[in-house]
Formats: C-alpha cells, structure tokens, sequence
C-alpha cells in the first residue's frame, strides 16, 4: 500500500489514508460494526483530509507507516489536476457505453471498483471550466471534482474485492482530457440569476391603519428577511421561512412570552395552555417593547 500510496503522491496526486476493512470486511474506525454501509472502509482517516491531503512522500511514507493498509485516498479537482466519473452497477455503464457509442469514446485511465468503474479524466485546459462533485447525472452515475475524493487502487472494497487499475502499470502520468460532450455534461453550469422580488404595494398619503396593516401583512408574508428583523426588533426570532412565525415575544395582555402566529390575513395571537386568549396585528407586539 505505500508503495502505491507514493507512485500516486509521485505523479502529483494530492493523497491522504482510508479507513480499512479487516479481516471480516468490517470498517476500522472506532464505529466498527457501526459503521454505515456506505462508509465502511473508505471514509478519511484525517479531520480536515481536504487541507492535508498532499503530494510530499515524506508525509505519504508516514501516514502509510503509521496504517500500513490503510487504503488510498486521491483528492480530486484542481490541486491533482484529476477529477473523476464513477459508473456505479451495470446500468450506469450501460449509460456511459451507449453515450460513447453516439457522441465518441475516449480512452483514459480506468480503475475497477467494487460494483463498476472510475474513469480518470484530466483537469481541463481552460481555467474557467470548474468541476465541482455532484450525483445522479445518470442512475448511478457521480463526479468527482473540487472538494471530493476518490478510492485508488489497490484498496480493498468492503465486498473483498480491490481496486485494481484497467492496466498493469501503477498510476503514473496524467489521464486523458475528456471529450467535449463530458465536459459540458459535468462542468459546473452559472447559477441563474434569483428571481425579482414582487414589488410591494404602495400607501397613498393618508391611508387609514387597516390599509396600513393590510400592506405590512403582504411584505411580511412575502419578505423573509424583514420577518428576521421584525423578530430581532421584537426580541423573539422568526422560525418559520414559509409562513411568519414568531417565537418568545411577550404578550400585550397578560405578560406571558409565549409563541406567537401571524396567519395569512389573521392576527398576531397568545398561543399557550392557559392563554388570554388576546388577539391583534403584529405591530402591537413591537409596540409593546
């Protein structure tokens, strides 16, 4: 395992160790038999594994003589130059084979899993493409770019079965670029832009205060921030994003700080066992501070 922990740390893979499954392929964290199904035997053995993760054969060497089989984890994204799509069960390389029959394979490095394939890509070229991690692009089809991590060979799988790279030869140069269809398919795609707040209706000077109240009801109703900075005027806090609701505001009646709900169109209310039962617009609970 050091020895292919360091040819990956060699070839400027950023690496950091793996919990690993014993004997009986159960995980040897401090969960054990505990430990989920998904995580057993591949889950970092280092708190903050995104920081540490590194190319110094050195570091590599000590972590690997400190857990001789721990298993290997690669930090994908722009720091190894390397992201990743794994094909997870036989329908999702079904998947990835029918897409390259109709937009063109390329070969790249490949390594057996324990129910599919990693496809090892190279960081692309262009400096504004950015591939981030992200799931179910295809049944049982995930990337691994920025901020994720794959599994090199030749860990041990929790079904028994190692990681094995598709070739004899130990990770060594970088992948190949993928194809422009995969790239697209993957890169992270500009965030749309939020969508225009509706405008609030406006008070004509002289407004009666059911009008007034009537329009604070629709911001509030529609606006959560000013419900954040109604509530920390008031001294409570909303705790509701969907619909007002205010939390540990005392009542104008009888004192009690209780929990108080602002219905669409209703009232602010004394909402406890042994309530007053007082009722009034919200702007009562402010002026009762």
């Amino acid at each position: 395992m050091i020895e292919h922990a360091i040819a990956c740390a060699r070839a400027g893979l950023r690496v950091h160790p793996l919990y690993m499954v014993d004997e009986h392929l159960m995980c040897s964290c401090w969960k054990g038999t505990e430990c989920p199904e998904k995580q057993r035997g591949k889950h970092p053995r280092l708190s903050g594994w995104q920081q540490a993760a590194t190319t110094d054969r050195d570091q590599v060497a000590a972590w690997w003589g400190q857990w001789p089989d721990a298993g290997i984890g690669v930090a994908t994204g722009r720091g190894s130059r390397v992201w990743v799509l794994d094909c997870d069960g036989d329908e999702a390389l079904a998947w990835y084979r029918d897409r390259c029959k109709v937009e063109g394979l390329v070969r790249t490095r490949g390594a057996r899993t324990g129910r599919g394939r990693h496809f090892w890509w190279r960081w692309p070229d262009d400096e504004a493409v950015s591939i981030r991690n992200a799931q179910g692009i295809a049944p049982g089809v995930d990337v691994r770019g920025d901020g994720g991590y794959v599994i090199a060979p030749p860990t041990m799988h929790r079904s028994g079965v190692r990681y094995s790279w598709l070739t004899n030869a130990p990770y060594a140069e970088a992948p190949e670029l993928a194809p422009a269809w995969l790239v697209e398919l993957v890169r992270e795609k500009p965030k749309p832009p939020p969508p225009r707040a509706e405008p609030r209706p406006s008070l004509p000077r002289g407004s009666t205060r059911r009008e007034i109240e009537a329009v604070f009801r629709v911001a509030v109703d529609t606006d959560p921030d000013l419900r954040r900075r109604i509530g920390e005027q008031a001294g409570g806090r909303f705790v509701a994003a969907a619909r007002p609701y205010v939390d540990s505001i005392r009542c104008p009646s009888c004192g009690t700080p209780e929990v108080w709900l602002y219905l669409d169109g209703g009232p602010a209310v004394c909402h406890h066992r042994k309530s007053c039962r007082w009722a009034g617009p919200l702007t009562r609970l402010l002026e009762n501070r």
